[in-house]
């Protein structure tokens, strides 16, 4: 049976295009990978997955299979869309990955294994235009979230990977900008039930508190409140959810005099009231005198507000004053690695001489030193004579012109004969002094 599967599915037409994704049912996981190493059949392996028991899944990853899913996410992801039939088989390899993580052995095997980073892969394939695949991965990563702490830990370590890979400055960045630009409900509810995941995962209130006000810190109570009139019954049903935990966790913490902990200016008016009229005081000031310094935006800035957010959080949790070195020296430390790698960005990157300024006249280049042990070559002196050549006889006179006279003690030369049919030059006078 399983060699008529594979039969019918390598049938192709003239133009290339398989004429139908046959049914896998009944097929051993071998014939499966082999078929979809071959692009033929990545609906058939989803409805086979979903279909399987757990010893085929086990014989199926143990095979190779979940990698090989995960090697066809990540070539689709990079090829692009050239058709349609590009983007429906991304939907597909994405579905056949879901079917696994559908399965408590797939999703436990995809958390248990460290050594290969499949939820970060998953959460590269956000690099896309395709919303739907794009719907399918925030609700595996939901999923993630609630199934355990190590699926949660997995979540949140695949946003961090995907701002370090995207050159994003913060992990929720990614969320926040789909939920605001989100073309449907239907997506603005996945996204905003993956936000309420992250939040409800974490059991720590302080941390709820700091994740949640990451997201504030991007917008998303702006965001939120143009959804806010939808009609949609989902996603009205995770706004109301987003209000009653943020109520909740603000109930628990609320400070006396009604003190907004959401509110800047509330918190550290509550700050200034502890420390006012203390030896506190100064200490606070100079802090408050160092945060001034920091610049306002820049990947730098980012870097020193996540060092002082983390010292912060130590220093509260700082049980015993002799632990107070030991947190310096972890935060100095965290500062040193973090300026010796923005220094060794800063020289890794290729540095441009700046063009001259218009008007400016910029001196020539001075020439090459000479090199090194080579003297001064002079001049070849002219060739000599050849032997018995005899020099070349003067130009012959002009009529009507004598000839220059010797020069002194020079012997007499005497006049050359006359050219024939014209009549002789008189001869030059004597030179005085001379005979004739």
């Amino acid at each position: 049976m399983s060699w008529k599967i594979a039969r019918k599915a390598l049938i192709r037409t003239d133009s290339g295009s398989c004429l139908s994704e046959p049914s896998l049912e009944g097929a051993d996981p071998e014939l499966c990978i082999t078929l979809f190493h071959r692009g033929l059949n990545f609906t058939g392996l989803k409805h086979r997955l979903l279909a399987a028991d757990q010893p085929w899944i086990e014989e199926f990853i143990a095979s190779g299979g979940l990698a090989a899913i995960f090697d066809a996410m990540e070539a689709l992801g990079k090829k692009g869309f050239a058709s349609i039939a590009d983007a429906l088989r991304q939907l597909e390899c994405v579905g056949c990955v879901k079917a696994v993580m559908n399965n408590r052995f797939g999703l436990e095997f995809i958390i248990q294994t460290p050594d290969i980073p499949f939820i970060r892969k998953l959460a590269q394939v956000l690099d896309t235009n395709n919303g739907l695949v794009k719907m399918q991965v925030f609700e595996m990563l939901s999923a993630l979230c609630l199934y355990s702490p190590e699926g949660y830990k997995l979540a949140l370590d695949a946003l961090e990977d995907y701002k370090r890979t995207k050159n994003q400055h913060y992990r929720f960045s990614l969320l926040v900008q789909e939920l605001r630009s989100a073309s449907t409900t239907e997506y603005a509810a996945c996204l905003l039930a993956f936000v309420n995941c992250i939040v409800a995962a974490c059991d720590e209130l302080n941390k709820r508190v700091k994740i949640r006000n990451e997201l504030i810190a991007l917008q998303l109570l702006e965001t939120l409140a143009s959804w806010s009139h939808t009609d949609d019954e989902r996603l009205a049903t995770q706004l109301e959810v987003w209000e009653e935990s943020q109520l909740e966790d603000q109930t628990h913490l609320e400070m006396p005099g009604a003190t907004d902990i959401n509110s800047h200016e509330d918190m550290f008016n509550a700050v200034y009231g502890k420390v006012c009229n203390t030896p506190n005081a100064l200490p606070f000031l100079h802090i408050l005198q160092n945060l001034l310094l920091i610049e306002r935006d820049g990947t730098r800035s980012v870097a020193q507000w996540t060092v002082l957010e983390e010292l912060t959080q130590a220093a509260v949790l700082m049980d015993n004053p002799a632990q107070a070195d030991k947190v310096v020296a972890g935060g100095v430390e965290k500062i040193r690695v973090a300026l010796t790698e923005e220094q060794l960005r800063k020289e890794s990157s290729p540095k441009l001489a700046p063009p001259p300024s218009p008007g400016s006249s910029v001196p020539p280049p001075p020439p090459p030193p000479p090199l090194s042990g080579v003297q001064d070559i002079p001049a070849p002196p002219p060739p000599p004579m050849a032997p018995d050549i005899p020099a070349p006889p003067p130009p012959p006179m002009a009529p009507g012109i004598p000839a220059p006279p010797p020069p002194p003690g020079a012997p007499g030369i005497p006049p050359p004969p006359p050219v024939p049919g014209l009549p002789g030059a008189p001869p030059p006078p004597p030179v005085p002094g001379l005979p004739g």
